[in-house]
């Protein structure tokens, strides 16, 4: 089964968000020179009949404009606890031969949803508006989405509540909040007046595996996390 987190930053697949609609969504709009960002969860099937609810805890979602490696995901996870505005995503002017920018290597939280949302009912093209926000046009390189697996839980059909710590339990990548990293099919581009919508897919049939022989082991959660864009011009 497959969860897909749509990313508002830049609108979920099937789920776009008009940057023209940034007053309406976010009390904010674009100016020139910005473009929109926006983020949405949405999800696939699980192939597990006895599961009812899969509820992740998204705390928020960064970008930065420079690479990233999966192992450098949760670097300066508590930047000034997201307090740092999307402003602080302006292009800049360029400072090397790569055409990178000073702020490049920094996270800068896009959304700050701290809702939990149900990975089941986002099926078939639904999707949940995670957050959007005007930042400068340009690439953005590398997304993550923060959660917290204390605020997270498994249901079973049965009404059972599986969590970090019940017995059975579901064990995550991490026991704190922490970031999972999404690998990007190309560079997060925003264009002045257009809408960028980033459509980020947890692949649950790679990520949520039984602990032992049967549903009453609980749960492994490791996430496979992919993610591509789409821009809509205004």
């Amino acid at each position: 089964m497959e969860l897909r987190l749509a990313r508002t930053l830049w609108t979920a697949a099937g789920l776009l968000l008009a940057a023209c609609a940034g007053d309406a969504l976010t009390g904010t709009a674009a100016r020139p020179g910005q473009g929109m960002l926006a983020v949405r969860l949405t999800d696939a099937p699980l192939p597990i009949d006895s599961v009812a609810e899969v509820n992740i805890f998204v705390e928020r979602i960064d970008a930065r404009r420079a690479h990233t490696e999966r192992e450098h995901v949760d670097d300066d996870l508590d930047h000034g606890d997201s307090t740092e505005a999307p402003d602080s995503l302006r292009a800049g002017d360029d400072d090397d031969e790569h055409g990178e920018h000073a702020d490049s290597s920094k996270w800068v939280t896009i959304a700050e949803p701290n809702q939990t949302s149900n990975l089941l009912t986002l099926r078939n093209g639904v999707t949940a508006f995670l957050g959007a926000s005007p930042v400068d046009t340009g690439h953005f390189k590398a997304i993550r989405l923060i959660i917290d697996p204390a605020r997270s839980n498994v249901v079973l059909k049965d009404g059972t509540v599986l969590t970090t710590t019940s017995n059975p339990a579901v064990e995550f990548e991490r026991r704190g909040r922490h970031a999972l990293f999404v690998e990007l099919e190309d560079s997060v581009e925003v264009d002045e007046g257009s809408t960028t919508t980033l459509t980020i897919d947890v692949k649950l049939d790679q990520s949520l595996t039984l602990r032992g022989a049967s549903i009453r082991d609980g749960f492994f959660f490791r996430p496979a996390v992919a993610g591509w864009t789409n821009r809509r011009h205004h």
